[in-house]
Formats: C-alpha cells, structure tokens, sequence
C-alpha cells in the first residue's frame, strides 16, 4: 500500500454529521450529498476559502524551517465536497484544480523540509501520516514530486464514493 492509498483510507474516516449525527464519511450515500443531510465539518465555507487557505499555508510553510500542522485529509475531502460560493467567477473544476495544485507544492515544501531539515537529525514534532511514511525513506535535497494525479485520484475517488470498502 503506498502513502497515497493510506491518504485516502484516512480521508474514508473523517467525522461528519448526517442527519445530527456524526459518522465517517465512508458510510454516507449520494442520496445524503444530493438531500444536503450532510454536513462535512469542515473550516472552510467554500472552495474558495479553501484555496486562500491553501495559498497562505504554501507562503508560510515556503519560509518556514519548521513543519506547520496541515490537516491534508480534511483538505481532500474539502476539494471533494465544498462547493463555490454562489457569487464566486470561478467554475468549479478551476477552483478545484487551483487548490490541488496549491497542496501538491505545499506536500514538496513539506518534503523538502524533511530532507533539509530533520532526516537523520530528530523527527519534527507536527508530522501527519503523509510525513510519517516520508520519513520512513531517504529523501534528497531539492526533491520534486508528481504527486498531483495521485491527489487527484484521490479527490475523484472520494466526490463518486467510491470507497471500496
């Protein structure tokens, strides 16, 4: 299994309300999405406020020597789920694209701070399981990932839930 399968099992068990009551988000159906009974207790109201999200965590985490906490599963399924705001100008796919891209360059920036800062030395204190698995590996400096059709699995897998569980 590689890190990106273990990424969405994780996703499979974020919390969420259906119907008041709280329940991963494997065993909700498209009759729950399509009725709006479900609520995915996320921070962000729109994938916009998601992308500003994004956009401001990649500028810190770029400048930063520390890992900053990234909660990467509630950011999958929010680009799965959030909708645009309704007076928004961007289309959907863009916003979401827009935000896949912004967490591909955020997980480098994580990688390369790993490899930079803490491979060999001490693990950082704010690692997720994503950065658990990288630690496992030796990184070289300056590494780039093509991890964005692997995220974009991920979020394709998660808006048609299929869960195969």
């Amino acid at each position: 299994m590689d890190v990106y399968e273990v990424l969405f099992q994780r996703c499979l068990e974020h919390r969420v309300i259906v119907d008041g009551k709280e329940t991963p988000l494997w065993t909700i159906s498209k009759e729950d999405i399509e009725k709006e009974r479900v609520d995915f207790n996320l921070q962000w109201e729109s994938l916009q406020d998601l992308a500003i999200s994004l956009y401001e965590f990649k500028r810190e985490q770029l400048k930063s020597k520390e890992l900053i906490k990234l909660p990467i599963e509630e950011i999958l399924v929010g680009i799965a789920f959030l909708k645009p705001k309704e007076s928004g100008y961007l289309i959907t796919d863009d916003t979401s694209n827009i935000c896949i891209n912004y967490l591909s360059d955020i997980i480098t920036a994580r990688i390369n701070c790993i490899s930079k800062y803490y491979y060999l030395i001490k693990k950082p204190l704010n690692t997720n399981i994503f950065d658990e698995v990288i630690l496992k590996f030796p990184q070289k400096k300056n590494i780039r990932t093509n991890n964005i059709e692997d995220i974009k699995e991920i979020v394709f897998k998660l808006k048609n839930l299929q869960f195969d569980i």
